[in-house]
C-alpha cells in the first residue's frame, strides 16, 4: 500500500520516508521462501550517522522534556505527578487536566481517562496522546468547556521501560502488560498495578463518574482509525456503546466506523479496555483506539494519506486535520446531547 520505513541522518535531521518505489517485498527461497522486505537506500558520507525506523519515533526522553514544558507554563488547570515508577525506576506520569472547581473538595466529578503506549511499539499512540493534550490545555473554546465539564486524567506512557529499551511490545521483563489487567503484578508489572489501583479507587468514590476509558495503541496492518468495545448482554448497552464511534466518524475523515468492532473473545480477557468494561458500571465507555502505522484513505477509490509527525499533533484553524483531536470534540458533543 505505500508504507515504507523512515529514515534521518547527519545531513537529513528530520525523519522522512524512503519512496516506496525503493521498497521490496517478496517471497525469498533463501529463508524458505517466507516473505522479506528489503529496501535501497543511498548513504551520502561515510562519517554521517543514519537512523532508521518502522515508524516515527516518539521516545520517554521526548515525552520528558514535553511534560516538563507543560510544567513550566504554570497553568492553573494542568497537574502533572508522579504515579509511580517502573521497574528500572522511570517515571510513571499520571497528567490531570481541568478547571480548579472540578477539584474542590466535595464536588462530583465526570472523569475521562486516557492511557498509551502499554505496547512500547506503538509510537503514534503517543502522538496522538500529545495532540489531545495539546488541545485540552489550550484557550480552544471546546477545550474550555471540556475542562469545565470533565476531569482529564491522562497516562501518556504505561510502558516506559519497554520503551526506553526498543522493544515493540513487552516489558522490560518480557510480559505483554495489556494481558495483565485483571492481576497485575506489584514488582513485575508496577506501572500498570499503580494505574489499575487508581481507577478501582475512582471507581469505588461516588462522587467519581467514570465515563470514558480509552487506551490507544497503533495498527500495523490496517488504514484508517478505528476502535475496539466491548459486547454486552444488555442490547440498550450495546446500542450505546456505538454512538461514540459513529460521532468520531462523523467528524474525523480519517476515522472508520466499518473497521470499528465490538467482541468479547477471550484473548483479550485481560486488555484494559476488556477488564475495565466488566470493572464499571453500564454508564461508562470503554475503548481501544487504534491509529494506524502509515495512513489512511481520504475518499472512495483514493490513494492513501500517508501520516506525519506534523499531522499527528497539530491543530489547524480550530478544525481537526484527524483523528487525535475529534475524540475530544465528540465529548463535547456528548456532555451537550447527554442524554442521547
Amino acid at each position: 500500500m505505500g508504507m515504507s520505513p523512515v529514515v534521518k541522518s547527519t545531513s537529513r535531521p528530520t525523519w522522512q520516508r524512503l519512496p516506496a518505489k525503493n521498497v521490496y517485498y517478496y517471497r525469498c527461497p533463501d529463508y524458505r521462501k517466507n516473505y522479506v522486505m528489503s529496501f535501497a537506500f543511498c548513504f551520502d558520507k561515510e562519517d554521517y550517522t543514519y537512523q532508521f525506523a518502522y515508524c516515527y519515533p516518539y521516545t520517554y526522553s521526548r515525552l520528558q522534556h514535553y511534560l516538563h514544558s507543560l510544567e513550566k507554563r504554570n497553568l492553573d488547570y494542568f497537574q502533572r505527578e508522579l504515579l509511580g515508577l517502573s521497574v528500572q525506576q522511570r517515571r510513571l506520569d499520571l497528567l490531570t487536566v481541568t478547571s480548579r472547581a472540578n477539584l474542590r473538595p466535595g464536588a462530583d466529578k465526570k472523569v475521562m481517562f486516557l492511557t498509551a503506549r502499554v505496547h512500547p511499539g506503538d509510537s503514534p499512540a503517543s502522538f496522538v496522546c500529545q495532540g489531545v493534550i495539546d488541545l485540552l490545555v489550550s484557550q480552544n473554546p471546546v477545550a474550555r468547556v471540556l475542562r469545565d465539564h470533565v476531569v482529564f486524567k491522562i497516562v501518556p506512557m504505561l510502558n516506559p521501560d519497554g520503551v526506553y529499551l526498543g522493544n515493540y511490545r513487552c516489558s522490560l521483563m518480557g510480559f505483554d502488560l495489556n494481558r495483565h489487567w485483571q492481576d497485575p503484578s506489584p514488582w513485575a508489572h508496577p506501572t500498570l498495578h499503580a494505574v489499575k489501583q487508581l481507577i478501582v479507587g475512582m471507581n469505588g468514590d461516588p462522587r467519581v463518574n467514570l465515563e470514558f476509558y480509552i487506551d490507544v495503541h497503533a495498527h500495523s496492518t490496517m488504514m484508517y482509525s478505528f476502535m475496539y468495545g466491548n459486547v454486552f448482554e444488555e442490547e440498550e448497552r450495546v446500542h450505546r456503546q456505538a454512538v461514540f464511534p459513529r460521532l468520531v466518524c462523523h467528524n474525523a475523515p480519517d476515522f472508520s466506523f466499518s473497521n470499528t468492532s465490538f467482541n468479547r473473545d477471550v484473548m483479550n480477557a485481560g486488555t484494559g479496555r476488556r477488564f475495565l468494561g466488566g470493572l464499571l458500571d453500564d454508564t461508562s465507555y470503554c475503548y481501544t483506539l487504534e491509529v494506524s502505522f502509515y495512513s489512511y484513505m481520504a475518499g472512495v477509490n483514493s490513494v492513501p494519506v500517508p501520516y506525519t509527525e506534523e499531522t499527528c499533533i497539530l491543530l489547524h484553524n480550530g478544525q481537526t486535520l484527524n483523528c487525535p483531536f475529534t475524540w475530544a470534540y465528540c465529548i463535547c458533543d456528548k456532555i451537550m446531547l447527554a442524554p442521547f
